[in-house]
């Protein structure tokens, strides 16, 4: 009698590498979607409380701001300054001609993730409270922006509400 394996062993305990082998490559994809979801949330967030900050501080500059926001689109979002002539009549989104990108402050989404809703395109921060307008007006009581995979396994929602405060899930 010979001693060693058979063939017919030899394919089953190759299929069940195959098995596992797969499996691991497929779950260690979606955990990277979901940590691309996680830094590009955590980059949003302090995005938003760096234009709340610089709302704050808006009182010493040379020529203040009537506020800051942040203005989200398809695939990217920024810091904008908002200066109406008259801050009163200000319609707190970006857009018109008076508004100014904040010098290095636009970031462009991770390629593996996207927008999947903007409930609030533009967050605008007005001092000194700072008093909170999510897309140009009080009424609404929460903005969200949904960041997600295209699959839509991974995903992530920012919620900030007109009183300035922020919350992820």
């Amino acid at each position: 009698m010979r001693s060693g394996f058979s063939i017919i062993e030899m394919l089953v305990v190759m299929s069940i590498l195959i098995l596992l082998t797969s499996t691991l490559v497929l779950y260690n994809r979606a955990g990277e979607r979901q940590i691309i979801v996680l830094r590009e949330k955590a980059r949003l967030i302090g995005t938003i409380l760096r234009a709340k900050s610089l709302a704050l501080n808006t009182l010493i500059e040379d020529e203040p701001a009537c506020g800051y926001g942040v203005h989200a689109e398809e695939g990217k979002y920024f810091i904008f300054s908002d200066r109406a002539i008259d801050c009163g009549t200000s319609d707190r989104i970006y857009g018109s001609s008076s508004d100014v990108i904040v010098a290095d402050t636009e970031v462009v989404l991770d390629q593996a993730v996207g927008f999947e809703s903007i409930g609030a395109a533009d967050i605008v921060f007005v001092p000194p409270d700072p008093k909170v307008f999510l897309n140009g007006g009080t009424a609404l009581d929460l903005g969200t922006l949904v960041i997600a995979s295209p699959d839509g396994t991974s995903r992530g929602t920012i919620t900030i509400t007109n009183a300035g405060q922020i919350s992820e899930r």
